[in-house]
């Protein structure tokens, strides 16, 4: 039986699929294997969010090894499309960069996803909107870690 709360889930489920089909739509247009395409698309996005990314936070959010990551990132600057930086004042702090070659690229694919993006949340005024942000941080917090180990069922 279908219910409010299956909808929704189903939704969040389609919208995951979704997402993860625009990250390989990225690297395609790349020229990038899938996973260099979603570091890449970390890399600027949290360059934009001001708060760029170190190899090591990195590393989780595209689910590699520190050593699979900085082969990643090998592979990008050879490219032109990272540049690696010591910008803290903790010199061994790295800090990665795209380049201007990278957002000459990457830029029309995120303008165009951000014009229709901005299209569907004008449809909402902004207490609809915080209503959503907190639901998907209260979603978000509850799914397993894979640090809590492997999930087992009651026998």
């Amino acid at each position: 039986m279908t219910t409010p709360r299956t909808q929704v889930l189903e939704a969040l489920r389609h919208y995951a699929v979704t997402y993860q089909e625009s990250a390989h739509q990225l690297a395609r247009r790349m020229d990038l294997p899938t996973v260099d395409g979603t570091a890449l698309g970390e890399v600027i996005w949290a360059e934009r969010e001001g708060v760029p990314l170190s190899p090591a936070r990195l590393s989780p959010r595209i689910g590699l090894t520190s050593g699979a990551t900085n082969a990643l990132l090998n592979r990008l600057e050879a490219q032109g499309l990272v540049a690696r930086s010591r910008e803290s004042s903790d010199r061994r702090v790295v800090t990665l960069r795209a380049t201007a070659l990278a957002h000459e690229r990457i830029d029309p694919f995120l303008r165009r996803g951000a014009a229709a993006l901005e299209v569907a949340l004008d449809e909402y005024d902004d207490a609809e909107l915080e209503t959503v942000r907190g639901f998907l941080v209260r979603l978000a917090g509850v799914l397993p870690d894979a640090s809590d180990g492997p999930v087992t069922t009651a026998s």
